[in-house]
């Protein structure tokens, strides 16, 4: 935890209630017909799911459930009738009435919200379970769509500054400090009771340490789930066994409405926090629509091209990576150029647009503000530079050197190269900038500089990783020999 951050964080205790992280909202929260809220829970023990609910905010969920979690068929036809749903809202080809033929036909972007990041991890088992699957010929149509596109959201979920997997907790805790422990902040029931406005600060402590008591993850807690479920579960067994159809229809009618309460709280809590940052009077960073158009990039490529040749039977079928590892060497160095690809330009555009992020920026040392004493114009024919000297008062720690590049804060697109940094002996800086252009600031006015972003370089990397005569392909691109046993 960096300095600010524990600094914010005493602060918010302090006065009893959360603080707001940053001047901007930094997240994109799409309209109800655009966002899908999903919940699951699972029995102990198991990676399926048990129930689902799922529905747009303002609407009464739909809610799935089985009786027993660990049967396999009742568990893949529930999901099997999840799964359209799902798909038509991605609009997934082969489910959506009219089939995106380019990136901008995925507009308006389409969200899934989960309560938190157990929820999430729901997706890479359900693509465990069903990419690959072959239960059932006419499930399998709907199954194996339902695992690769959970696999692709799950993958999409760690890429830095990505719009259409969103948990709820992370959405809140990149919103607003908290003033408790960092391990207490993935329960979405504990942030909303010290987010609500009708509490005093003396009761929200009170508040979220109750509602910090009713599980919000996948799984139930072991109490409630032996004192509610064990018993109608082994009589369930017991009916089905002796073949006893009413006896066994009245027990899973009873599993299903506590499992069915299960899941609507923790979709309700979901609700919560959207409606709590739509009204979070900050505006939404203007980079937001950066990330915005980025993340439909990510689809096109990552999901509905591939789902097209599968729609459209090719042989062989697209490429699907594997949920269990990295089975391609290239495909999996092309993704980690394209997730620090990601990183570098999400915080780039978030950061001109917000003074807060600023401020982090130059307290970690990645950036500085000062005035400047000189400028001095060194243009030569067509190639316009310009050297400042500038003077920063701050003696905070700088990971910035000579040949850093940089970018002028509130306008990104102006870079410049630190010729050089002296130190004085009270520990105040001087930086000479060359600033690319005949950009013209007057002398005595105050300007910023954060290290500039390097997505362009991480990103054309991601595409070279591909080529096999690259320098390094012998590594991305080798196989077995076929001879070796």
């Amino acid at each position: 935890m960096r300095e600010r951050d524990v600094v914010r964080r005493l602060i918010a205790f302090g006065e009893g209630r959360p603080l707001p992280r940053g001047t901007t909202r930094q997240l994109h929260v799409a309209e109800d017909e655009d966002l899908l809220i999903v919940a699951f829970v699972r029995m102990g023990g198991e990676s399926r799911p048990w129930g689902i609910a799922f529905g747009h905010p303002g609407v009464d969920p739909e809610v799935l459930t089985v009786p027993e979690g660990r049967n396999r068929d009742l568990v893949a036809g529930m999901c099997s009738s999840f799964a359209p749903v799902f798909l038509r809202h991605l609009r997934t080809p082969g489910f959506a009435e009219v089939p995106p033929a380019e990136a901008e036909e995925l507009r308006p972007l389409r969200q899934v919200w989960l309560p938190n990041g157990s929820h999430a991890d729901m997706l890479h088992h359900l693509a465990y379970a069903y990419a690959l699957t072959s239960w059932g010929p006419e499930a399998r149509t709907t199954l194996k769509p339902l695992g690769r596109v959970a696999g692709w959201l799950f993958r999409e979920a760690q890429r830095p500054g990505q719009q259409h997997v969103v948990t709820a907790t992370d959405a809140l805790r990149t919103s607003y400090t908290f003033p408790a422990q960092s391990t207490r902040l993935e329960h979405l029931g504990f942030l909303l009771a010290w987010l609500d406005p009708d509490l005093a600060p003396g009761e929200r402590f009170a508040a979220a340490h109750e509602a910090e008591g009713l599980a919000v993850s996948t799984a139930l807690d072991p109490v409630f789930e032996r004192t509610r479920i064990e018993k109608p579960l082994d009589d369930w067994h017991a009916a089905r066994n002796d073949g006893d159809a009413s006896r066994e229809d009245a027990r899973a009618a009873e599993i299903a409405g506590v499992l069915e309460e299960e899941l609507r709280r923790r979709y309700r809590l979901t609700v919560q926090a959207i409606s709590h940052l739509r009204a979070d009077g900050r505006r939404t960073n203007r980079g937001v629509a950066r990330l915005h158009g980025e993340s439909l990039e990510e689809q096109w490529h990552g999901h509905t091209q591939p789902e097209l040749g599968h729609a459209a039977g090719d042989d062989p079928p697209p490429y699907t990576p594997s949920p269990e590892t990295d089975r391609d060497a290239a495909a999996a160095g092309s993704r980690y150029m394209a997730h620090l690809a990601s990183a570098s330009l999400a915080e780039a555009v978030l950061l001109h647009d917000d003074e807060e992020l600023q401020k982090e920026a130059i307290a970690r040392g990645d950036g500085f503000r000062g005035t400047i004493a000189d400028v001095e114009d060194r243009s030569t024919g067509r190639w316009m530079r310009t050297a400042w000297i500038v003077r920063d008062e701050n003696r905070g720690p700088l990971r910035l050197r000579q040949g850093s590049w940089v970018s002028i804060i509130g306008s990104p697109e102006r870079r410049g190269t630190i010729l050089a940094v002296r130190t004085e002996s009270d520990g105040r800086r001087t930086f000479e900038v060359e600033v690319s252009g005949h950009v013209t600031r007057p002398v005595g006015s105050e300007v910023g500089f954060v290290e500039s972003s390097n997505h362009q370089l991480s990103r054309r990397k991601s595409q070279l990783i591909w080529s096999d005569d690259e320098p390094g392909s012998w590594l991305t691109h080798a196989r077995p020999d076929d001879d070796e046993g």
